[in-house]
Parts: C-alpha cells; sequence; structure tokens
C-alpha cells in the first residue's frame, strides 16, 4: 500500500513538472544588425515547428512559446541564429552573412543571388527611398546609386521628376533607361507611392542589359513593388506632412536701383535719359506708390512655405497558400503661387493631387504550381493657372506664367490702381502682362493622367521531367490616359499716368470676359506584353548551372492615324546561361535576338550577345587563414546592346510617304488654264531604307571586396562604351538635291568612366555609426557627326562632348575707349567701355560669329559624388546625405535684355568706370539695343557644380513596452528635410540644377522652383 501511495505521489509530481516546462509564456524583443540598424521581416520560427512570426517595421516581434524553447532568428542576406528562450524579454543581433547579402537581387528577366552576379549592378532599397520626402520617387535616388545622374530641372507639383541618366550619354540621340517594373516594361516609375517599392536596381553594364537587347544600351531601371510574407496580417499606416520653399528665386532690384540702371544704360547707348531726378527720388522715397511703385514681382507673388501631405495605408501578411500586400496611398502638392481672390472663382496656386492603389497577391496553387498576380494604380490632377493656347507662346502653362512675371521691372505698375482695378502700361514693353492678372483673369487647366498596371504570372515546377526546370509565363496589360480640361478668361486693364494722375483704359486689354466653356483633349494608349518560357537551375555537386530562354512580345496601341495608327511592337528571344564552381569561379552568357517595327523589312531583328565572369578570390585557399578578408572578388564583362529609340516622335523613317498636292501643275491656253494634281514626297523628306538602331559596344572591369568582418566594404567599377549607328541628320550634303535628306546612321560616340563606392559601419557598445561614399565619372566624346562642309576646327562637334556648350572665349572687359580701338574690329554689334571682349579663335583679325568654340562642359555633369553619415543609440538615429556635382555648366541667364528692363541683384555689380577693377558683370545696355554682350560666352556661362544636404533624416522608434502599452507593434517618428542647403559658385539665385529645357517657347530661366521641404513623419504598425 506504501508502494503505491509513494507511486502515486511521485506520478502526480512528475506531471507537475511537466506542465510547469510545458507552461506557455509571451517573448518579445527586437532584432537589430551588427551595426545596430533595425532590422525588419526577420523570420522567428520556434525550432522544430511551423509556429513562428515576423519583425515588425521596427524589427520588434512577440511570439508565445514553451518554456526552454529554442527560436531560429533568419532573414535574407543574415546568418541564422539559435537562442533557447531564457526570460520575456529577447533582444537579437544577427551577423551579416556576405556570401547570401541581397540574396534576391533582381535582375533582367530574373533573379540571382548577389554573391554570383558578373555584371555591373546597383540596389537601393525601400528604407533608403523613404528617406526622402519627395512627391516623385526618382528625385530619392539621387546619391543612392552609384552610376545613376539624376537631375530635378523643376519643381511644378506634378511635374517634378528627375531626368535619370545611367553612367553619363553615350548618344546624342535618346540616353533614357527603359524601366522596368514587375518584370514588365512600363513608361515610368516616378508616381508609384514608395510605400509600395520593395528594391530598385540599377543594370550598367552588358553582362546585365544584353538580354533587353535592342532596348538595353542606355541602362535599365528595375523596380520590384512590395509582396506579402508568411505571418499574420501587419498593417501599417505612414503620414508626412511637409513644408516646402523655394530653393531659390530670381530676385530685381528695386524701382529706384532699377531706373537709376536704366538712367546709365541710357548713357551707355547715347540715348536721352528716361528718368528724371524727381522721379528717381519718388522710387527712392516711395511717396506716390501709384505712380512710381515698388513692386518685386516674384517675391510678391510667391510664398514662403507651402503645403505637401503624403498618406499611405498598407496590410500584409499570408500563409503557404497565399500571401498578401495591399496599400492605397495619398498625395497632395501644393503650389509656390500665393492664394490671390479670382473674380472667376478659381485657384491662382498650381497643386497636384494623386491617388493610388496596389494589390499584389501570390497563390501557391500546389506545390508545383504558383499564380501571382500584380495590380497598380494611380490617377493624378495637376492643376495650373493658365492662359490660352497657342500655336506660337502658349501661355497654358506655369512657364507661361513665369515668363511674364520676369518680363516685370518693379517700377512697371502698381498691382492694382487705388479702386481695386488692374493696373497695366504697355509703354514699359511689349507683352508686360499684369502678372497678378495672369494668375487669377487668364483661365485655367488640369491635367488628369488615369493609369492601371496589371501583370499576370504563372510558375510551374517541372520537376518531373527534369530537377530544376520551371516554366514561366507573364502576361502584361496596363492603360494609360491624359486629358487636358482648360477654360480661358479676360481681364480689362488700365493705366495711370505717373504724372498727371490720369486713368485710361489700356487698349491691348480692354475688357473683362468670362470663363469660356470647358476645351479639352485627350490620348492614351494600352500596353500588352507577352513572356512565355523556361528556367533552370541545378547543382551538380561544386557545379551549380542555371539558364532562362524566354520569348518576348510587346504592343504598345497609342492613339493616332495614319502612320501612327499602327502598335508599336518589338519581339524576340533572351536567355541567360550561368556556371560557377564552388561560387568561386564564374561564367555567364546573356543574350537576345529581337527586333522593332521601327526598321524595315528584313532588318528588323539583331542579335545581342553579352559574357562575363568572376573570381571569388577569398575563396581560395591560400586566403582562407586571413580573417580580415571577408569577401574579394574581381568580375569583368563585354557584350554588345542596342538602342531602338531613335526615331523621336516619328515613325517608319525607312519610308517615303507622298501626298497629292492639288494644282501642282497649269497648262493649256491663257483663258482656259487647266490644272491637275501631282504627287509629291511630304514635306520634302525622303524615307532611309537602311535606318537601323544604335548598337552599343561595352566592357566593364569590377572589384568588390569585404574587409575587418564586414565593417568595410568596397566596390569599383571601370567601364567604356563605344556607341555606332546613331541616328544623325546630314548637313553636309548638297541643296541641289531639292529633297530633305533622310538621317543616316553615322554618328559615333565613345564614353568612360569609373564609380567608387566605400563604406565603413562599426558600433560601441549600443552607439552605432557608419559612412558610405559613392563618385561616378563618365566622359563622352564624339568621334563622328555630319557636318557642314569647310566647318571650322573651332566649330566642330566632333572631338567633344556630347551638349558641349560652344561660345565666345572672353579676354575680360574693354577698359576704355582706347582700348576697342586698339582691339580688332567686330561685326557683333556696337561696343562701349566694360562691354566683354572677346577672342578671335580662328585668327582671321575681325570678330564674327566663326569665332565661337567649346566652352565650358554641358549640362550633363561629368562628377556626382555623395558621402552618407549615420549614427544610432538605441532608438533614436540620425543619418546625413550630402550629394554634389562637378564638371557642369548651365547657360540659364538672367539679364536686363528683356522686355520689361527687369534688372536683378548679381547686376549692381555691373562694369562702370568707378567699378572697372571690381566688376563682375558687363556694362548695361537699353532693352532695345543691340549689343554682343550676351551671346553665349564662356564670362557668363554658369559653372553650375554644386554640393548640397540633399536629405537628413533623426528618426525615433519608440521602445516595445510603449508600444504594448498603446497596443501597437511599433511607432517610428521622423524629422527629415530635403535639399536643404546647396554650396555653389552658380551666379544667380535659383537652384543650379534648374532649367527650362522642355517648354521652348520660352526663356530657359523660365523655370518653377525647385522645393526646400521639411517634414515631419509618423509611421505606426498594428
Amino acid at each position: 500500500m506504501i508502494k503505491k501511495i509513494t507511486l502515486l505521489i511521485a506520478l502526480t509530481f512528475a506531471q507537475l513538472l511537466i506542465a510547469h516546462a510545458q507552461e506557455i509564456r509571451k517573448v518579445s524583443g527586437v532584432v537589430k544588425g551588427e551595426s545596430g540598424e533595425i532590422l525588419p521581416g526577420i523570420n522567428v520560427k520556434i525550432k522544430a515547428s511551423n509556429l513562428g512570426t515576423i519583425t515588425s517595421d521596427i524589427g520588434e516581434f512577440s511570439i508565445n512559446v514553451q518554456n526552454d524553447a529554442i527560436l531560429v532568428f533568419s532573414g535574407i542576406g543574415f546568418k541564422a541564429k539559435e537562442q533557447k528562450v531564457t526570460g520575456a524579454v529577447l533582444n537579437i543581433t544577427l551577423q551579416s552573412d556576405i556570401d547570401n547579402l541581397n540574396e534576391v537581387i533582381v535582375v533582367g528577366f530574373g533573379q540571382q543571388k548577389k554573391s554570383t552576379i558578373t555584371g555591373a549592378i546597383s540596389t537601393v532599397n525601400t528604407k533608403e527611398i523613404l528617406k526622402s520626402p519627395t512627391s516623385n520617387v526618382t528625385n530619392s535616388l539621387v546619391g543612392r546609386i552609384t552610376g545613376l545622374t539624376a537631375v530635378q530641372k523643376g519643381g511644378q507639383p506634378g511635374r517634378n521628376a528627375a531626368v535619370l541618366n545611367i553612367r553619363g550619354a553615350a548618344t546624342y540621340g535618346n540616353t533614357g533607361a527603359v524601366v522596368i517594373v514587375d518584370g514588365i516594361q512600363r513608361e515610368s516609375f516616378g508616381d508609384i507611392d514608395p510605400n509600395e517599392i520593395e528594391t530598385i536596381s540599377v543594370l550598367k553594364d552588358a553582362s546585365s542589359t544584353a538580354i533587353f537587347g535592342i532596348k538595353g544600351a542606355n541602362g535599365v531601371v528595375i523596380v520590384t513593388t512590395r509582396s506579402g510574407k508568411e505571418g499574420k496580417p501587419k498593417i501599417s499606416y505612414t503620414t508626412n506632412v511637409s513644408l516646402q520653399s523655394p530653393t531659390g528665386i530670381p530676385r530685381g532690384v528695386s524701382s529706384f536701383d532699377n531706373a537709376f540702371l536704366m538712367n546709365e544704360a541710357d548713357r551707355n547707348d547715347g540715348r536721352n535719359e528716361t528718368w528724371t531726378s524727381d522721379e528717381l527720388q519718388k522710387f527712392k522715397d516711395g511717396s506716390d506708390p501709384y505712380g512710381y511703385p515698388d513692386i518685386k514681382w516674384f517675391e510678391y507673388l510667391t510664398r514662403k512655405a507651402y503645403l505637401q501631405t503624403q498618406h499611405n495605408v498598407n496590410v500584409s501578411g499570408g500563409t503557404k497558400l497565399i500571401k498578401y500586400f495591399a496599400s492605397v496611398g495619398y498625395l497632395f502638392e501644393d503650389g509656390i503661387f500665393k492664394k490671390f481672390n479670382s473674380p472667376y472663382g478659381f485657384s491662382s496656386t498650381p497643386s497636384y493631387n494623386r491617388y493610388n492603389f496596389r494589390s499584389n497577391t501570390d497563390f501557391n496553387l500546389t506545390n508545383n504550381l504558383q499564380f501571382i498576380v500584380r495590380l497598380g494604380g494611380r490617377f493624378g490632377r495637376r492643376y495650373q493657372p493658365g492662359g490660352p493656347s497657342a500655336s506660337t507662346f502658349s501661355y497654358d502653362n506655369v512657364e507661361g506664367m513665369i515668363s511674364r512675371i520676369l518680363q516685370i521691372p518693379s517700377f512697371a505698375y502698381p498691382v492694382t490702381l487705388a479702386d481695386g482695378r488692374i493696373a497695366q502700361n504697355f509703354d514699359v514693353g511689349t507683352n508686360t502682362w499684369n502678372p497678378l492678372a495672369t494668375l487669377t483673369r487668364w483661365g485655367t487647366r488640369n491635367d488628369d493622367a488615369n493609369t492601371i498596371e496589371s501583370n499576370f504570372t504563372v510558375n510551374y515546377k517541372l520537376d518531373a521531367l527534369t530537377k530544376g526546370l520551371s516554366f514561366k509565363g507573364i502576361f502584361g496589360y496596363d492603360s494609360y490616359f491624359t486629358s487636358i480640361t482648360q477654360r480661358n478668361a479676360n481681364w480689362a486693364a488700365f493705366r495711370q499716368d505717373r504724372k498727371t494722375g490720369v486713368i485710361t483704359l489700356d487698349q491691348s486689354r480692354n475688357r473683362d470676359e468670362p470663363l469660356s466653356g470647358l476645351i479639352s483633349s485627350s490620348s492614351g494608349n494600352i500596353n500588352s506584353n507577352l513572356q512565355l518560357g523556361l528556367n533552370y537551375a541545378r547543382s551538380f555537386g561544386s557545379h551549380n548551372l542555371s539558364g532562362v530562354l524566354l520569348a518576348t512580345r510587346q504592343l504598345n496601341q497609342v492613339e493616332g492615324t495614319l502612320l501612327n495608327a499602327a502598335p508599336r511592337a518589338s519581339e524576340g528571344l533572351v536567355s541567360r546561361t550561368t556556371y560557377n564552381y564552388k561560387e568561386k569561379y564564374f561564367f555567364e552568357f546573356n543574350a537576345s535576338y529581337n527586333g522593332s517595327e521601327a526598321f524595315a523589312p528584313g532588318l528588323q531583328y539583331g542579335f545581342f550577345p553579352a559574357v562575363s565572369g568572376a573570381w571569388n578570390i577569398a575563396k581560395e585557399d591560400f586566403l582562407s587563414k586571413v580573417s580580415w578578408i571577408d569577401n574579394l572578388k574581381i568580375r569583368g564583362s563585354y557584350g554588345q546592346v542596342g538602342n531602338d529609340n531613335v526615331s523621336g516622335s516619328g515613325r517608319f523613317l525607312f519610308l517615303t510617304d507622298f501626298n497629292v498636292q492639288t494644282g501642282g501643275v497649269t497648262f493649256g491656253l491663257p483663258n482656259s488654264v487647266v490644272s491637275s494634281p501631282i504627287v509629291v514626297v511630304s514635306n520634302g523628306v525622303e524615307g532611309n531604307p537602311l535606318i537601323t538602331w544604335e548598337t552599343g559596344t561595352k566592357r566593364n572591369i569590377g572589384f568588390e571586396g569585404a574587409f575587418l568582418k564586414n565593417a568595410l566594404t568596397l566596390n569599383f567599377d571601370l567601364f567604356d562604351e563605344k556607341r555606332r549607328n546613331i541616328l544623325t541628320r546630314k548637313l553636309s550634303g548638297q541643296t541641289i538635291y531639292g529633297l530633305t535628306y533622310p538621317a543616316l546612321n553615322i554618328g559615333e560616340v565613345y564614353n568612360k568612366g569609373y564609380e567608387l563606392e566605400i563604406g565603413y559601419k562599426n558600433k560601441i557598445g549600443e552607439f552605432n555609426y557608419s559612412i558610405n561614399t559613392q563618385l561616378s565619372f563618365a566622359r563622352n566624346k564624339i568621334i563622328k557627326r555630319d557636318e557642314p562642309i569647310n566647318t571650322p576646327e573651332n566649330r566642330k562637334q566632333a572631338g567633344n562632348r556630347v551638349g558641349q556648350f560652344y561660345g565666345f572665349t572672353s579676354l575680360g572687359l574693354y577698359q576704355s575707349q582706347a582700348d576697342i580701338d586698339s582691339y580688332l574690329p567686330t561685326t557683333l554689334g556696337p561696343r562701349i567701355p566694360g562691354d566683354i571682349k572677346y577672342q578671335d579663335i580662328n585668327g582671321d583679325g575681325i570678330i564674327t560669329a566663326d569665332d565661337t568654340s567649346p566652352i565650358g562642359f554641358s549640362r550633363l555633369p561629368e562628377y556626382t559624388y555623395s558621402f552618407s553619415p549615420s549614427i544610432s543609440y538605441k532608438g533614436l538615429s540620425l543619418s546625413v546625405l550630402f550629394q554634389g556635382v562637378a564638371n557642369v555648366s548651365s547657360d540659364v541667364i538672367l539679364t536686363e535684355q528683356n522686355n520689361g528692363f527687369q534688372v536683378y541683384e548679381h547686376q549692381l555689380d555691373r562694369w562702370t568706370p568707378e567699378t572697372a577693377a571690381t566688376a563682375t558683370w558687363p556694362a548695361l545696355h537699353t532693352r532695345n539695343s543691340i549689343s554682343g554682350n550676351y551671346l553665349l560666352n564662356d564670362y557668363l556661362l554658369q559653372n553650375a557644380a554644386y554640393l548640397k544636404i540633399r536629405n537628413v533624416e533623426l528618426s525615433y522608434n519608440l521602445p516595445a513596452k510603449w508600444c504594448d502599452a498603446i497596443k501597437l507593434k511599433g511607432l517610428r517618428l521622423t524629422l527629415s528635410g530635403q535639399n536643404l542647403y546647396t554650396w555653389t559658385k552658380y551666379r544667380f539665385s535659383l537652384d543650379p540644377e534648374v532649367i527650362n529645357d522642355e517648354n521652348t517657347s520660352f526663356s530657359r530661366q523660365s523655370v518653377y522652383p525647385t522645393a526646400r521641404i521639411y517634414n515631419l513623419g509618423l509611421n505606426l504598425t498594428l
């Protein structure tokens, strides 16, 4: 009996022990990297089970486990770590795995492990992109990717994307890179909500771009949007509220200074002074604000601060069967002009509203069959005040509005008369309309853009046939629709005589006209893309082999008639074969055979091959004991790629188009003339049946290294390219030909450069610090370009840069009339002391238009560099991005030679006999004078190099216990800024990047200033 009782007690005690051992507890913590960075998306699983979770956007996790359970932490780019549960809080540090780092680098038509890549590819992730509080993703890439030059030429809401160039320019034709979003070629990616983006990869050399064949010569930008991960639903809300201010606006001088300088210009040109001393005094003391006003129009019309807001809600999660990511976003961007009252009720300031949505779903239907759906869309409305459209000067745009502001000097007229009527005075100059009226009384314009982008992917494993083989099919269908809606009005303007005060109606604007009915136009296109093929990946011991073979076809149907009615089509085969031995020796062959309907039958297809290889020296036995070397790889590539975007907006340049001209020939008796139609060549342009694509032969040598336990990383690439068959206008032909010569594939450009990236990271306790430095250089030279016969050597483009500026070389300023008399004669106009003295380049003893030669650089910088230090301590982190460019010029110029004799602050340093030794600007001339000062020359061509504080971000992640108290998985606060400060020798008050080279009806300085942004952000995770 005693034994039975003892046994019963023992069993009970054992059960209690087991129950205690199996007690469930909640464990939470934070996962960080070696340098202390927060690690989101890390898998946290209970060992020997399928139970688990993933870390939040701020690296935190929470999971219910049994006592003594073992958790396994793993993620791409990090070594897996097992940790036994010993308490309720578990903070984990993961070590980076250099062989696994960025394993899912997206390349052309597939993915590759970073350690196996032999081409020149750079990648930036969503964390870096989201640091920049910009409305267009392209501006978030500045300074973050080697080899990529991003220039933001203007700041108009909804029209402020950066112009991207990969490794400079290897052609004087189209330099635009191909954009791929989720495997499908798309028109652009800047308007995608940045919260939807996972990574952006830039493909630069032949090895990475040859698979795109006829389209890959200018490089490729690949955007991958986010997908769901296995785990419970995770809801994230992000909001940003930003204040914007202009980085710079044109600064005109006061009325007194402007009138004073006008008199000076009158004297310089031997004319009577415009203003009396009494009038100058009235400008100076402001005693008669209606007769002698002082209105700095740009400053009067613009705001020092205006709003931008962004909001995004997304949810992600999934199971083994289905994974999902869904997102909706909203952006509002206000404009620079003040909100003045309009009698017609419309806004005087531009603005932009954009709505984004995305739904990405992955279905694992069976163990072998996967179905992927990517749906994305956006609706954007860009609003701007605007005037009427016209064939020559269309004022239905912001550039037109700004061009008016730039013409009006501060002395021209008051904003309104005393009774509120619009003031104006055409005696100031031609087309000098009241800028307030142009913003509030001329009309409106809305540009709407609706975009739907979709693609459907099927992946089917064919292991039953042979292990590692799979089928892949993608169908993409995109719809783009744009519309423009305008309404026009007009206003009555009145002139007040400065001396008598009499008010009269200005006959150039003699009545008020209400808003017209809607004036609308629309356009659109539908793009379809089909890809069918096979993927293969298999290892045979130490031998690793993979391959891709795909057939592609793309149709782009654009609204049009006649030659533009047919869809734009391209198709072909693409392939990639990779082999590596022990991930030590690598070989890759990429090739495509594809073509375009842009060329004549029989000449539509081309073959574009590329070979590359790499050697990971760090895996050799002789370095195995060198502990401070973690990775050391040398790689090289060589191949050919094409660029079929050679015809601009024209189509089928291989055809000679004809039309019937009625009444072309007359014959018969004088009193009974008979006319007969004739067939003529349309526009006098003959087709070129041999037209073909540009061909680029690219070479690249690269070096990758990681040292000191991956604390120090180094990447270096040296490259060059010979671009041939550039479509070129024939300028050396004889005029007796009778027609316009067809464009010929005779141009050649050579481009070369290098890229360097160095990174270092370390930690002292919980204090982490790092710095990343990038330097990119690309210089091109035109080898062949058809030029007029007998073109002087100093004016030839061959041998110089693409986009090289040509102008006069200065020898300073003339200091006296004797200086002028003793120098060479000129055909460029009268000269006075203080004018620019030009060099006789061709040595013919006279200064003429033939004395221009290469000056400065081009608008595309040769050097792009950045350095980005960052520090963090616990949940607080700070990063700063400094970015700059060099070897770049700008021909933006603000002078008094405008319709109203507007003078700018930098012209206060003009030449006079008293300032001859210190003057930095030539002598001033009257508005209608003939002077050679402002012919393009190296005295006034601007050095547009700069160094900017491009981005600053200060962030704070709330501790887990605080988040638990408010029932959140995570909360992150950020203070950030963009374009905060610029160091530059650029003479004008504008940002050196900005230029109006799109709306060429107006001057280059008719630019909407870019914005300096101060942002407050919040991200919370439920």
